[in-house]
């Protein structure tokens, strides 16, 4: 068998201070990835020793969207968008703030005393704060123009900004939980879903089609009009509205129906329509076959409500798990082979990269699984974190030396 050990990397090879500015990612990437494992590995100690371990659920929410998935966002978008709009990288403040930021968020939402909770979304915001302050100040002295599907992405910052504020003010008790549900799916959903939707429409396609993915050269791709990204994007937010007053309605769960099928089909425009999932023909590299897979998935997880609501938690997970977990660790496989000028690491690693999305997919179907028996809730549950957690350790494996070693010449 091939010895696939991989050895200490030389002093002169690790990272400097104007790496990490300059390519956000080898700080936000390795730091999002940490709180992954814990959000996830909370699972196990509180399955086994309930008594001793409190419920997870509200932590385990918020490290996934707000610590794994907003690091992995944050750091793919700061490394990109300069060199899309051709503007100057991160300052030295705002590159630690964000890391600072997510941290805070991450210690305090283990403590449920009301100020910590409060802390939790104002820190959050305060995270999108520095976010929007770089996106401003750089603005007027672009020298390119994004292509059109960006215009999720504000739409998508502007939705979490609004559920985190939201959760804010319920917190401080100047509104009631009312728009609890609201605010949940615009927060842990909808800004996640339209960022695919905006990042995923920008890149997937040169990476389906083995093109280039440089965005000096990605920006010249001619674009259509932004009506149809804006309609979409607003006919999405639209359908987690309309979930959330479902209740109100007091139809049944006709209303709930409707904003899946809603949902359901915004993603079938983009996956089929855009992407063209299924025209894609010939043998694709492993991460890619991962990320065709987890966006049906996905699809799939957005449909079945339609049919089957009474088990609308575990088509979430199916979102959540195959979706944001798997598509978002394949995606950033890609991004750190290519920084890191090591692109054969996703062919000579293949077998691993395969093992750990078989993985996913255990860890998924034994989250769906805790909700359809009960009698084994709880172990599955454990199953699902520990399949997760094996996957994050063969990820880790391959690809974090890659993000701590400096290709400078």
């Amino acid at each position: 068998m091939q010895n696939t050990r991989i050895n200490p990397l030389p002093v002169s090879s690790l990272l400097a201070w104007g790496d990490v500015r300059k390519e956000p990612y080898r700080l936000l990437f390795p730091l999002g990835y940490l709180l992954a494992a814990i959000g996830i590995g909370i699972w196990i100690p509180f399955c086994l020793w309930p008594q001793r371990f409190p419920y997870p659920g509200q932590g385990h929410a918020v490290m996934q969207i707000q610590g794994f998935l907003l690091c992995f966002i944050l750091g793919f978008l700061m490394t990109m968008l300069p060199k899309v709009l051709g503007v100057n990288q991160l300052g030295r403040a705002q590159s630690i703030l964000f890391p600072i930021g997510i941290l805070a968020i991450s210690v305090c939402v283990w403590n449920n005393a009301p100020q910590f909770q409060s802390a939790v979304h104002g820190l959050h915001l305060f995270v999108l704060g520095n976010f929007l302050v770089f996106i401003l100040r750089r603005w007027p002295h672009r020298t390119n123009s994004p292509p059109p599907t960006f215009v999720f992405i504000p739409l998508a910052f502007a939705a979490d900004a609004v559920g985190t504020l939201l959760r804010l003010l319920m917190a401080v008790n100047a509104m009631d939980a009312d728009a609890l549900r609201l605010a949940t799916l615009l927060q842990f959903q909808a800004f996640p879903v339209l960022l695919i939707l905006g990042i995923g429409g920008f890149l997937l396609p040169k990476l389906f089609a083995n093109g280039v993915v440089d965005p000096a050269t990605l920006i010249k791709q001619k674009g259509g009009p932004l009506l149809i990204p804006l309609g979409l994007g607003s006919i999405l937010l639209g359908s987690y509205a309309l979930e959330a007053a479902s209740p109100a309605f007091g139809s049944g769960t006709m209303p709930l129906r409707l904003a899946y099928l809603i949902r359901s089909a915004v993603w079938a425009w983009f996956t089929l329509g855009q992407l063209r999932l299924m025209g894609i023909t010939g043998k694709v590299p492993a991460y890619l076959a991962a990320v065709r897979l987890a966006l049906l998935l996905m699809g799939l997880g957005m449909f079945l409500p339609v049919f089957f609501p009474a088990y609308l938690i575990a088509w979430e997970h199916l979102v959540f798990i195959t979706g944001f977990l798997w598509l978002t660790l394949s995606v950033a496989a890609r991004v750190v082979a290519s920084h890191g000028g090591s692109m054969g690491t996703l062919v000579q690693h293949r077998k691993k990269v395969l093992a750990y999305g078989a993985l996913i997919v255990l860890a998924m179907i034994s989250r769906i699984s805790a909700d359809f028996w009960a009698d084994g809730h709880w172990l599955y549950l454990a199953l699902a974190s520990g399949f997760a957690l094996v996957a994050l350790v063969f990820w880790g494996r391959i690809f974090l030396p890659l993000i701590f070693a400096s290709n400078r010449k």
